[in-house]
C-alpha cells in the first residue's frame, strides 16, 4: 500500500479518535437501561424506587416519555407508533423500558437489578409463517401483522409465462444477519444553549430530523456530531438514534451529561441487523433459455417495527430487478411483516445479498432444466446493448426505471468462462458463479415504493451532498464532508483528488470527515450505498472548480489582467504567461488586502446528480451507478463434518475509474470475508417463543482467520468510461457481499447434486440433503 493513508497513520501513531476518546463533561453520568425480558406483553407496573435507595438516579418508560413526546416519524403510512421506549406493551426481547444512572457504567449496570417490572405475557410471533396466520397481533391498531403488501407489473407477464414452454419455481429463504462492527454503539448526550449529542452514528442523514420529532425540539437546537473516527458501521450504526434519543431526554430529566456505551451482549440482541427474508423466484424461458420473465413473490420480516428505514431493504435494488440480464417482464409482490423480534435496519449491502440469492440461484436452476452449463445461461441472457441515449451518455433503461450506464459485460463474462474453464473438477468439490449488477449511490426516493402512487403526499429523491473548501492564509486547502470516517480511507481519497485538482503535494491538504449539523448537510448526507465514489467525489470536483473560479477572480486583480488560467498551484495571466501567482501569494493578498483584492476564499459546493429523480408511478432509477460484476468460487465439502472450504474465489468487476486500488481492494476483501460468514456460518436465530439465542461470537459462529488460510483470493478490475458521473467512478464496497452467498450456494449445489435454497449453508443442511439423496 502506498505510504499515504491519513486515517491509517492515524491508527498507527495513537492519535484516532473514538467515541470512547471524546472526554466526559463535568459531572457525566453512566446510563444503563433496563430492556424486556419476554418477546411480547402487557407492561402492569414499571418501580425504580430501590434504585434511588441504593444510589442510583432512575426513571420509568413513562417518566422518559414526558420528554419523548412524539413517535418517530415512519416510512409507511401505518396506525403504528413507534418511541425510543416501550410504552404500555413489550414487543421484542429487549425493548428499553426504564434506564438507570450512575457515576461509574459499571454500578449504573448493577444498579438494574432494582428495577422492578411486572409484565403479562403474550403469545409471540417469530416467523413469517405466524405472522401471516396472526398467531397474535403485534400491533393490535394495525388488524393484522402485515405492514406492507406491494404489487407492481411491467411488461406483459401474462404472455410472456403463458407463452413460455419452460416455468421453474425456486424457493429461497435468508435468515437475521447482522455486519456487527467491530465497535459498538456509543452516545454522548449534554445540555448547553443548544442539545448536544455525540454518537458514533452512521449519519447525519435522517437522524437530526427523526430525535427533532421524538423530542419535540427544533433542529436548530440540537447539535449531533461524531468523533473523528468510528470502529466500523456496515450500516448497523445508522440505527443508533433510538438511544441517542434516550440518552438525550436521561441528560434532559437528570440536568446531567449521560454516557451510554452498549455492551456486545447488547450489541447481538437488541441493536440492528437484516430481517429473514423468505419466498420464490419463477422464471419463464424459451426451450433455449432465453429468459421471458420474472416473478418475485418477497415476504420480510422487520421485526417489532418498521423502523426507518424500512422497509426499504426491498425497494433498494427496485432499479435492477432484471439483474445482468436483458428481461423485459418482471413481476414483485413485496409483503412485509411485523414479528416480536428486534427491529432491522442498514446492514452491508442492504438487501441486495438477499435479492440476488434469490435470482441467482434460480437461473441456475434453470440451467440445471435445460441442460446447459450456468455459464452458458448467462451469456444468452446477458444484457449487450445500450439504446437510450442522455445527452451523450448511453444507458440500458430497465423495465422498473433503472439506467444502466454502458458497459461491456461480455467481458467480463468472457473472463468469468475462462477460469471457470479451468478448475478441475473433483469429488465433493463445487464450482459456482454469479452475475449481477451492483448499484451505488442510492436515490432515497427508493423508499416512496413502499406506498402506492395515489398515497405519496411528496415527492423523494434526496441523494445529494454539501462539500465545504476553503484556501487558508498559507496556501493549504481545508476540506469539510458531513458525513462518517468508519475506517474506508474516504479522508485521503478525498485529500489526493483535491491534491490533483489544483497541483499541489497532498501534504497541503486535510480532510475531515464527521458529523456536525452546525454546518451544512442534506438528509442524504453519510456514508453508505457506496456513494463516496459517485456523489461525494463528484461534489469535491465540483467544489475545486467553484474555488478555482472565485480564487480567478481574485487572481485577475491581482494580476490586473481580464483573464487567467491555472496551472501546477499557480494563476497565469492569459495573454503573459510571465505573470503569475501562487496559491500562498493570493491567500496572503486577499487576507492582508481586502480593498484591492476582494472576493472570497471559501465555497459551500452542493451536488445532486440530474439522473436521479423521484419515482414516476412504479418506477425509479434506484441508483445513480451500477458496475457489473461475476463472481466465481471453488468449494470442497469435507466428507466427515460437512463443513464447506472456500479453496477459491474470483471476482470480476469493472467500476468505471478506480480512485485508489490499495483501499478498494481492501474494501472488497473485507466484504467478501462479510458475504463468506453471511453464507456458511453467521445467524441471529431465536427459539420458537421469540427469545434470541446468540449472545456471543462463538455462538454466532463468527469465522476467524482459520477458516479463510489457504483460500486463494483473485480480483480482476476493468476500467470503462462513465462520463455521466463527474468523478467517472462507481460504487464498490459492498459488491463482494452482494453476490457471495449466491455464488457459494451454487457451488455447494454443485458439489452435492443437490440445490441449496437458505444461507447460511450449514453442516446439518449439507449432511440433510446428502443422506436425503443416498435414501
Amino acid at each position: 500500500m502506498s505510504t499515504h493513508y491519513v486515517e491509517g497513520s492515524r491508527v498507527v501513531n495513537g492519535s484516532s479518535e473514538f467515541i470512547n476518546d471524546i472526554p466526559n463533561p463535568s459531572g457525566t453520568l453512566f446510563m444503563a437501561i433496563y430492556r424486556s425480558n419476554l418477546p411480547h406483553g402487557v407492561i402492569k407496573k414499571v418501580d425504580v424506587s430501590e434504585v434511588f435507595n441504593h444510589g442510583g438516579i432512575a426513571y420509568t418508560n413513562q417518566e422518559l416519555l414526558k420528554v419523548i413526546k412524539n413517535p418517530f416519524p415512519l416510512g409507511v403510512d401505518l396506525p403504528i407508533k413507534y418511541y425510543a421506549v416501550a410504552k404500555d406493551k413489550v414487543r421484542f426481547v429487549g425493548e428499553p423500558i426504564a434506564i438507570v444512572l450512575a457515576r461509574d457504567l459499571y454500578k449504573a449496570v448493577d444498579l438494574l437489578d432494582y428495577v422492578n417490572v411486572e409484565v403479562d405475557p403474550l403469545p409471540a410471533v417469530t416467523s413469517v409463517r405466524e405472522a401471516l396466520d396472526k398467531k397474535a397481533l403485534v400491533h393490535e391498531e394495525l388488524g393484522s401483522n402485515i405492514a406492507v403488501n406491494r404489487k407492481m407489473s411491467y411488461g406483459d407477464m401474462v404472455r410472456a409465462f403463458s407463452e413460455s414452454p419452460v416455468v421453474i419455481k425456486n424457493e429461497f429463504k435468508v435468515t437475521k444477519h447482522s455486519a456487527l462492527p467491530l465497535e459498538g454503539y456509543g452516545v454522548l448526550a449534554y445540555k448547553t444553549d443548544t442539545l448536544n449529542i455525540v454518537a458514533n452514528f452512521q449519519g447525519p442523514m435522517l437522524e437530526a430530523y427523526f430525535i427533532s420529532r421524538a423530542l419535540g425540539i427544533s433542529l436548530n437546537w440540537i447539535k449531533l456530531s461524531t468523533p473523528r473516527d468510528i470502529g466500523g458501521s456496515f450500516g448497523v450504526k445508522y440505527s443508533l438514534y433510538p438511544y441517542m434519543t434516550i440518552a438525550a431526554a436521561a441528560s434532559i430529566l437528570s440536568n446531567h451529561p449521560v454516557r451510554w456505551i452498549e455492551s456486545r451482549t447488547e450489541s447481538f440482541l437488541y441493536s440492528s441487523s437484516s430481517g429473514d427474508r423468505e419466498g420464490y423466484v419463477e422464471i419463464a424461458s424459451d426451450k433455449e433459455g432465453k429468459i421471458k420473465g420474472i416473478r418475485y413473490a418477497f415476504f420480510e420480516d422487520v421485526g417489532a417495527y418498521p423502523r426507518p428505514p424500512e422497509p426499504g431493504a426491498l425497494f433498494r435494488v427496485h432499479g435492477n430487478l432484471n439483474g445482468a440480464y436483458d428481461v423485459r417482464n418482471i413481476e414483485v409482490n413485496h409483503t412485509v411483516v411485523l414479528t416480536n423480534k428486534s427491529p432491522t435496519g442498514l446492514n452491508r449491502a442492504y438487501g441486495a445479498p438477499q435479492f440476488y440469492f434469490a435470482l441467482e440461484t434460480t437461473i441456475d436452476k434453470l440451467a440445471e432444466e435445460l441442460g446447459i452449463s450456468p455459464i452458458e445461461i448467462r451469456k444468452r441472457n446477458v444484457i449487450t446493448e445500450f439504446n437510450k441515449r442522455i445527452n451523450s451518455d448511453y444507458f440500458y433503461e430497465t423495465p422498473t426505471g433503472g439506467l444502466y450506464p454502458r458497459q461491456d459485460y461480455i467481458r467480463v463474462l468472457k473472463l468469468l468462462e475462462e477460469e471457470y474453464s479451468k478448475i478441475k473438477r473433483e469429488p465433493l468439490t463445487g464450482i459456482g458463479v454469479s452475475l449481477f449488477l451492483e448499484p451505488s449511490g442510492t436515490n432515497l426516493g427508493y423508499v416512496d415504493l413502499a406506498l402506492e402512487g395515489s398515497k405519496r403526499r411528496h415527492k423523494h429523491s434526496a441523494s445529494g451532498d454539501y462539500i465545504i473548501m476553503s484556501l487558508n492564509f498559507d496556501g493549504s486547502i481545508s476540506v469539510f464532508i458531513n458525513g462518517t470516517n468508519e475506517g474506508l480511507g474516504h479522508e485521503t481519497v478525498t485529500a489526493e483528488v483535491v491534491a490533483k485538482e489544483f497541483g499541489i503535494d497532498v501534504s497541503r491538504v486535510k480532510v475531515e470527515n464527521r458529523v456536525d449539523t452546525s454546518l451544512p448537510w442534506t438528509i442524504a448526507s453519510g456514508s453508505y450505498s457506496s456513494r463516496f465514489a459517485p456523489i461525494v467525489i463528484t461534489g469535491v470536483l465540483k467544489a475545486c472548480n467553484e474555488l478555482k473560479d472565485k480564487l480567478s477572480d481574485v487572481a485577475k486583480r491581482f494580476l490586473e489582467t481580464e483573464e487567467v488560467y491555472y496551472e501546477n498551484g499557480k494563476f497565469y495571466a492569459k495573454k503573459d504567461s510571465t505573470k503569475s501567482v501562487d496559491l500562498k501569494t493570493l491567500a496572503s493578498a486577499f487576507h492582508w488586502d481586502p480593498y484591492s483584492n476582494p472576493g472570497s476564499l471559501s465555497v459551500v459546493s452542493f451536488y445532486n446528480s440530474p439522473y436521479l429523480a423521484p419515482p414516476e408511478g412504479d418506477k425509479i432509477n434506484s441508483s445513480l451507478g451500477y458496475s457489473i460484476q461475476a463472481h466465481l468460487a471453488v468449494v470442497r465439502i469435507d466428507p466427515i463434518t460437512y463443513d464447506v472450504k472456500v479453496e477459491k474465489y474470483i471476482i470480476i468487476h469493472d467500476v468505471g475509474r478506480i480512485l485508489k486500488r490499495e483501499l478498494l481492494e481492501s474494501q472488497m476483501y473485507g466484504s467478501l470475508l462479510h458475504g463468506i460468514a453471511m453464507s456458511l456460518y453467521e445467524r441471529l436465530a431465536y427459539d420458537e417463543n421469540g427469545n434470541p439465542l446468540i449472545t456471543t461470537f462463538d455462538a454466532y459462529e463468527t469465522p476467524t482467520f482459520s477458516e479463510m488460510l489457504h483460500t486463494e483470493v483473485d480480483i480482476h478490475h476493468f476500467e470503462s468510461d462513465i462520463n455521466y458521473i463527474p468523478s467517472k467512478a462507481l460504487g464498490s464496497g459492498e459488491g463482494p457481499i452482494m453476490g457471495v452467498p449466491a455464488t457459494i450456494a451454487n457451488a455447494v449445489s454443485d458439489a452435492i447434486g443437490k440445490r441449496i435454497t437458505q444461507i447460511p449453508i450449514t453442516p446439518e443442511i449439507i449432511m440433510g440433503l446428502i443422506e436425503d439423496g443416498v435414501k
